[in-house]
């Protein structure tokens, strides 16, 4: 209705924020819209200035991702730095071809309409059924957590010294891996940079459990996102010429493959991160940014995009394992 041109990451939006407790829908909302407002502000002011400059705009990309990672794995106010590093990097990325201020600007506003008009329908779905919990008993609904939580283990927590070397590394891979992505992307001519971006940081994000020597919790994460991906990928592809571009059968559509990744996501942990992605993909693939389009092509790139996310970052992680860092170089992170 109000001709968004990134419907996708309006509807992203309204999924991400989703909890089955009100008051953490609440909260989860206004970080992320903090968290837009604070990136589009950075990428606004930083884009036009390197726009025309991949030598300085490209490494800058993948400094603000591994800080990034590097803040949003402290635990404090996790979710709000995740969608500051990622709408700073798309602002930023986006301003190479808009080149000028006043464009730039615009796009960063965009970014935060969309996000603000699916946090909005979040918050009225959530305190719909808020309200109406109230009416009838309760049957012990499963918690709804985010990415990183839902794959929180039990266990000894390691030390805040081993928290700090892990969130340093992961940081450095997020940096190296975007930087890979931005590259390719601003040489080919390629899209899906966005898909590929919020690939990279979602799997870097761990709980403070998992923050331990070992590259098991991520390569876990990455597996799961590409199950999920390669599952609801084809699936919104084959069904995009089945609704034939009318508004009733998409709707029903869009509903039915949310409605799985979320039965997936409450129930076993093991299927709960796949049912994320599952309904992550499927909104990507699905969703259209022309009225009730059934084009496939944006959707096929938007779905390479996350596979080339996690692509570039198997190859980061996979050149790390060779370099296990020294010592000495653990002095340096230190």
């Amino acid at each position: 209705m109000l001709k968004l041109p990134d419907v996708w990451w309006a509807a992203i939006s309204g999924f991400a924020v989703m909890q089955t407790s009100f008051a953490l829908s609440v909260e989860r909302a206004m970080l992320r819209v903090l968290g837009t407002i604070l990136g589009a502000l950075v990428g606004t002011l930083a884009g036009p200035q390197i726009g025309d400059l991949p030598w300085l705009f490209v490494p800058l990309l993948g400094a603000i991702s591994g800080f990034t990672i590097y803040r949003a794995n402290a635990g404090s106010a996790s979710y709000g730095w995740v969608l500051g590093g990622v709408t700073a990097v798309m602002v930023i990325y986006q301003a190479h071809e808009l080149h000028t201020f006043k464009p730039t600007a615009q796009f960063a506003l965009l970014r935060v309409v969309d996000v603000c008009v699916g946090v909005f329908a979040c918050v009225l779905v959530s305190g719909i059924f808020h309200v109406g919990r109230r009416w009838r008993p309760q049957h012990g609904l499963a918690s709804t957590s985010n990415e990183a939580t839902n794959s929180m283990s039990t266990g000894t927590q390691p030390s805040f010294e081993t928290q700090r070397l892990v969130r340093a590394e992961l940081a450095i891979q997020a940096a190296v891996a975007v930087v890979i992505v931005a590259s390719l992307t601003y040489a080919f001519k390629l899209q899906g940079l966005a898909q590929a971006l919020v690939t990279i940081i979602a799997v870097l994000i761990l709980p403070s459990s998992q923050l331990v020597p070992s590259r098991k919790p991520v390569m876990q994460k990455m597996i799961q996102r590409m199950i999920g991906c390669l599952f609801a990928g084809p699936v919104g592809i084959a069904l995009l010429p089945l609704v034939s571009g009318h508004d009733i059968p998409y709707l029903l559509a869009l509903s039915a493959g949310v409605w799985v990744g979320c039965h997936l996501q409450t129930g076993q942990q093991g299927a709960s991160y796949i049912g994320r992605q599952f309904a992550i993909a499927f909104i990507l693939v699905f969703v259209q940014d022309s009225f009730w389009s059934v084009d496939p092509a944006a959707a096929a790139w938007r779905f390479s995009g996350i596979v080339g996310g996690i692509l570039a970052l198997g190859c980061v992680m996979l050149v790390w394992s060779k370099f296990e860092l020294s010592p000495s170089a653990h002095d340096v992170l230190r």
